[in-house]
């Protein structure tokens, strides 16, 4: 009897070049298996981009209709840990939107009181979504919130990217967070989906770090847009415009003893976010383009000597302008 024809893959992971040579009939699922077995991440956290037209393909589909290169290289994305962020049934998961069409900006920096419509939404929320912990909250540690897509992460073709994820990730990404871990603990809060919010902070060394020392800090936990509502906002034109915002008494609520207005940041490039909550919100440039920006984008850096000099020098950041935090820099003399 012929014996199957070979095919020769090469699966990028965790700066690993696994080399695996499998029967054109074999299927993305015997792919899976044997990854299992080469990094000990199992098939369900596994992400598979770059084998195949569409990011991770079925399990069932055979190597032999992918039109493959040969030696064709792609990424795994994954990690060992089981429970690093709890599975989410398909069902609950959030469809993925476009969150850069437009923005808010407060008039006032004040803020916003929730009405009893909204103190409902928090509530509901409260009663339907647990927070995991990926990491024990702190006592005495303040509290810095943020957001991923482009804040952290380039995000605008990360679906068709076949190089690592982590070439996308913000200079100075790593050094902001270790930098800042010693003084508060860290939250992702995302509008992503919730199928490529592990990807991608795995991909980023966020999460785990397999192939290095124990990382340099360490993240409380993760929250996606479930935990997130729909609030109406009135535009300087005076039309009205609903969105989601990012409601931090969720977490107060659930940390009374740990978190509050008084210790808490949120960093992100959309302030419509945190319009619920705009006193304790930072708005970021939103970091686009990043394969022609990473040689000069240093905001992260400079992030990190606003927030590491405020949580050192002040317990209540309730007199702080976050907005001005480039100006209190300069005030201070750390630029």
């Amino acid at each position: 009897p012929a014996f199957p024809k070979m095919i020769k893959l090469t699966a990028k992971w965790n700066g690993k070049l696994l080399e695996m040579e499998l029967p054109e009939d074999a299927t993305v699922g015997a792919v899976r298996q044997m990854l299992a077995g080469l990094t000990e991440v199992q098939p369900k956290r596994q992400k598979l981009i770059g084998l195949g037209k569409k990011p991770n393909p079925d399990d069932d589909l055979q190597l032999s209709a992918i039109e493959l290169k040969k030696g064709h290289t792609f990424v795994m994305v994954g990690c060992k840990e089981e429970s690093v962020l709890p599975d989410i049934p398909v069902s609950e998961l959030p469809t993925v939107v476009n969150d850069l069409e437009w923005d808010y900006q407060p008039e006032e920096y004040k803020n916003v009181k929730i009405s009893p419509e909204y103190r409902a939404k928090v509530e509901d929320k409260l009663s339907k979504i647990k927070i995991h912990p990926i990491n024990e909250p702190r006592r005495g540690k303040k509290l810095l919130v943020l957001d991923l897509d482009y804040t952290l992460l380039d995000s605008a073709d990360i679906r068709n990217a076949t190089e690592r994820i982590s070439d996308l990730k913000r200079p100075y990404c790593d050094e902001f967070l270790e930098r800042l871990w010693p003084h508060y603990d860290i939250v992702v809060w995302s509008q992503t989906s919730w199928t490529w919010l592990e990807m991608k902070l795995t991909e980023m060394g966020i999460l785990c770090h397999p192939d290095r020392p124990p990382p340099k800090w360490n993240i409380t936990f993760v929250l996606d847009r479930r935990s997130m509502f729909a609030v109406t906002s009135v535009l300087p034109d005076r039309r009205t415009r609903e969105h989601e915002v990012k409601p931090l008494e969720f977490i107060w609520r659930r940390f009374p003893e740990n978190y509050g207005r008084h210790n808490t940041v949120h960093v992100d490039d959309l302030s419509r976010n945190f319009v619920l909550n705009p006193a304790n919100g930072l708005k970021c440039t939103a970091y686009k383009e990043a394969l022609r920006r990473r040689g000069d984008d240093r905001e992260l850096f400079h992030l990190a000597a606003y927030l590491e000099h405020i949580a050192t020098n002040l317990e209540d950041f309730s007199s702080l302008r976050h907005g001005e935090w480039a100006d209190y820099l300069r005030r201070n003399g750390l630029v």
